[in-house]
């Protein structure tokens, strides 16, 4: 199951939905599937135990052995349903978070509030990746906010697909927990494999060293073997499917 959280986490949710097989659900005051009352949003702190599923009815109707929950930190209903997310399935089922941080030009009130989210959260799931905006815009100085802003659905879409294709099934070889980060690539041409690792390495969300890489492309895992010798990565994978036609992507998780 993927939840977007928010407005933020419903466009996002907009744009993966015609590329999952999970169900979809978008929660948000004005747009998804589940519209919720922003004065119960707001009162998530003081909610606990079995009276969540009294003020938040519509909680029941969720719930899945692995459920991904999208959306951007920082305004008020958005993160506080990642936070209400966590606190109700965090011990019940595997939550995995991708969030997009505001930017340090936004103000005070929601930098806050994605700071105190981000304790909770960090407590409640079971591995995140945060995407700072500012870190996006830092690696690359000449995009535009606006701009970066339709990264996020993009990178969210190519790891989720992952995630449902390749990831989870390596749930036992990999250590999937905590904070993590992220880079997605591509590479065409006659090292395209190569091209795809370095194009993944090359990115403003990883944290720690590059741990994992999962490919996806008409490839065969012996071409892939020779490349990923060169790099020190503890597990690697792949996926076969023509879906990106001559090019292959790598999907590179640090920790």
């Amino acid at each position: 199951m993927v939840i977007g959280c928010g407005g933020a986490g419903v466009r996002f949710l907009n744009h993966i939905r015609k590329f999952t097989r999970s169900r979809c659900v978008g929660i948000n005051d004005a747009s998804g599937e589940i519209r919720v009352s922003r004065e119960k949003i707001t009162i998530v702190d003081s909610v606990h135990g079995t009276m969540f599923f009294q003020v938040y009815p519509w909680l029941r109707d969720l719930g899945g052995e692995n459920m991904i929950i999208i959306g951007g930190l920082g305004g008020e209903i958005g993160t506080n349903l990642a936070k209400l997310m966590g606190e109700v399935y965090g011990k019940k089922y595997n939550l995995y978070g991708i969030f997009a941080e505001p930017f340090r030009s936004e103000s005070s009130f929601r930098r806050t509030r994605e700071e105190v989210a981000r304790k909770k959260i960090d407590e409640t799931y079971r591995a995140v990746f945060y995407l700072p905006n500012d870190a996006l815009v830092d690696y690359y100085p000449n995009l535009k906010m606006e701009e970066s802003m339709m990264i996020h659905p993009v990178v969210m879409r190519h790891v989720i697909q992952d995630f449902e294709r390749i990831i989870l099934k390596n749930s036992l070889n990999i250590s999937l927990s905590g904070r993590m980060g992220l880079g997605v690539g591509f590479g065409s041409g006659k090292e395209r494999i190569r091209l795809a690792v370095e194009d993944a390495l090359d990115s403003p969300w990883h944290v720690g060293n590059p741990r994992y890489a999962f490919f996806s492309g008409n490839v065969d895992r012996e071409d892939i073997e020779v490349v990923v010798r060169d790099y020190d990565f503890e597990f690697w994978d792949f996926y076969r499917t023509e879906e990106y036609g001559e090019q292959i992507k790598a999907t590179i998780l640090s920790k």
